[in-house]
């Protein structure tokens, strides 16, 4: 990848997934609650699921303000850049 905005997103990737990386490590309660759940009752989402999410959304806007987003927890914008971040945080161990 030599492409200097390619390795702009790269480089935002990773440092969004390490962020939320670290939250979910070291923020996760021993009693993790549900928030909600999906397409079955076991397909569930957890606060830190949502936490994860915003986390990311929030870093990646701070730096692509004109970036979309689709999330799994509920992240949803087109933007106006072309670009459109997918995101999946996940606590599953």
């Amino acid at each position: 990848m030599t492409d200097p905005l390619h390795r702009e997103l790269l480089a935002l990737a990773e440092e969004a997934a390490r962020r939320a990386g670290e939250l979910l490590k070291d923020g996760r309660p021993a009693d993790l609650t549900v928030a909600a759940t999906k397409s079955s009752p076991i397909d569930v989402v957890t606060e830190m699921d949502i936490a994860a999410e915003k986390l990311i959304t929030g870093l990646i806007s701070d730096h692509r303000s004109d970036d979309g987003f689709l999330g799994e927890e509920g992240a949803s914008s087109e933007g106006g850049s072309g670009i459109r971040w997918v995101i999946d945080p996940s606590t599953a161990p």
